[in-house]
């Protein structure tokens, strides 16, 4: 088990994939960054979460960034005990068949927002996807810390665009600001949000 600190990277686009990791406890984030150094993220993980595991599969080096969003524990499992695991397991083969198609049926949706939805709906969506990827099961409201950095670049957006649009949020009540925490006041509204 390692432990990571707080935007401490797992491993860096272009690196040769010699673990695939399980996220134990904490928030992961997978990133691409384009030549001018904006991030767009592809990936948000969650205690209990596989991720890395694409690149072993495909054979290719990581084609994204992984960072911690928070303190975080995670185990990195060696491509070549993965690998013939995979192998020699059916069980374990299906798993991950079952698990890359759900990831692209998800990168899929994602996407088709990105391209056809107004910015006040691409914030809506990315705050829900936030709380159905984080929100602790008994929790009656959704509140998570997230810097707008790391906020504007699930969404796909400048910061200041993101920011104008949390304030409207805030101003319509269906969201509450105290520093870098949000919390999610109207889910319903939010999930409802028209282009």
């Amino acid at each position: 088990v390692s432990t990571l600190k707080k935007k401490q990277i797992v491993y860096s686009e272009g690196d040769e994939p010699i673990k695939f990791y399980f996220l134990k406890s904490g928030k992961v984030k997978s990133y691409k960054t384009n030549r001018d150094g904006k991030e767009f993220v592809t990936g948000l993980y969650n205690e209990g979460d596989f991720f890395g595991h694409i690149a072993i599969i495909e054979n290719t080096d990581y084609q994204e960034t992984a960072e911690a969003l928070e303190d975080s524990q995670i185990i990195g499992i060696p491509r070549g005990d993965f690998m013939e695991l995979l192998s020699k397991n059916q069980q374990v083969a299906n798993k991950f068949i079952k698990l890359l198609a759900n990831n692209i049926a998800d990168k899929e949706r994602y996407l088709l927002g990105m391209a056809y939805n107004s910015l006040r709906k691409r914030v809506a969506d990315g705050l829900l996807l936030l709380q159905k990827k984080y929100q602790a099961e008994n929790a009656e409201r959704f509140t998570m810390k997230i810097s707008r950095d790391d906020l504007a670049s699930i969404v796909g957006t400048a910061t200041e665009s993101l920011i104008r649009t949390l304030s409207e949020f805030k101003g319509d009540k269906l969201i509450e600001i105290s520093g870098s925490e949000i919390t999610i006041l109207d889910e319903k509204k939010l999930a409802n949000l028209r282009n």
